[in-house]
């Protein structure tokens, strides 16, 4: 009874090393783009100048400024940009300063260039304060 077992067990083995010599395979070659994400800011229309910070000099109560800028899209896809302010030194300021900008939710196309105009404006209850600083994130998302 042993050797009964022992020839079907080899009679298995061999169907299945057959099997897989019989086998093929094929190959199937694929190719795609990885979607990419993202804006530059720049102080001129040829992108040459990177926007790393807005000086907006010496403000009064009730003053409104200015600042022009660039963005880029980085992206090879349309992006919508918007933009949020953080990291405000004094916290307070928040309530005395205020910071748009004329862009939010506009749509760029990859690699197409935009002029932007931020705007500064100064409550006109503002005391006590001597400076301030925030940080302008602005995000392209697609």
């Amino acid at each position: 009874m042993v050797v009964v077992l022992s020839a079907v067990i080899g009679a298995l083995a061999g169907s299945l090393v057959t099997y897989g010599l019989l086998s093929g395979a094929v190959r199937v070659s694929s190719r795609a783009q990885v979607k990419s994400v993202g804006v530059d800011a720049f102080k001129d229309a040829e992108c040459t100048l990177q926007l790393t910070m807005i000086d907006w000099g010496f403000l009064e109560q009730g003053q409104t400024k200015n600042c022009s800028a660039y963005l880029k899209s980085t992206s090879n896809v349309a992006i919508t940009v918007s933009m949020i302010i953080e990291d405000w030194n004094p916290l307070n300021a928040t309530s005395l300063i205020g910071c748009i900008w004329d862009a939010e939710g506009r749509q760029i196309s990859a690699d197409e260039v935009i002029a932007v105009n931020f705007t500064l404006t100064v409550n006109q209850s503002t005391t006590g304060l001597k400076s301030f600083s925030f940080t302008i994130v602005i995000t392209g998302s697609g």
